[in-house]
C-alpha cells in the first residue's frame, strides 16, 4: 500500500483512540483530560466499547482534533475554522 493510499485509509473521522493517546496529542495528563471533559461542554466525552461499566471508553481522533484547534482558538493560537 502506497503513501497516497495509506493516508485515504487513515480517515481521522474513523480512527479510534484511547483516553491515554487523546490526554496526550492534547498535551495534558490523563487526569487533566477528564477534568477537561467534566467540565468542559465542548470537550469531547467519547464513547464507550461495550456496554458494562468497566468498558473502555475511546474517541474518535477527528474530534479530538477539532478540539485541540478550538483551544488554540480560544487562547489566541489560531483562528477557528
Amino acid at each position: 500500500m502506497g503513501n497516497a493510499q495509506l493516508d485515504d485509509w487513515l480517515d481521522p473521522e474513523y480512527i479510534q483512540i484511547t483516553r491515554q493517546e487523546a490526554a496526550r496529542i492534547l498535551g495534558r495528563s490523563p487526569k487533566d483530560f477528564d477534568r477537561m471533559r467534566k467540565e468542559d461542554p465542548e470537550c469531547p466525552k467519547g464513547f464507550k466499547q461495550g456496554a458494562e461499566r468497566s468498558a473502555r471508553v475511546l474517541f474518535r481522533l477527528a474530534d479530538i482534533y477539532r478540539y485541540s484547534q478550538n483551544l488554540m482558538a480560544r487562547h489566541g493560537g489560531e483562528p477557528e475554522g
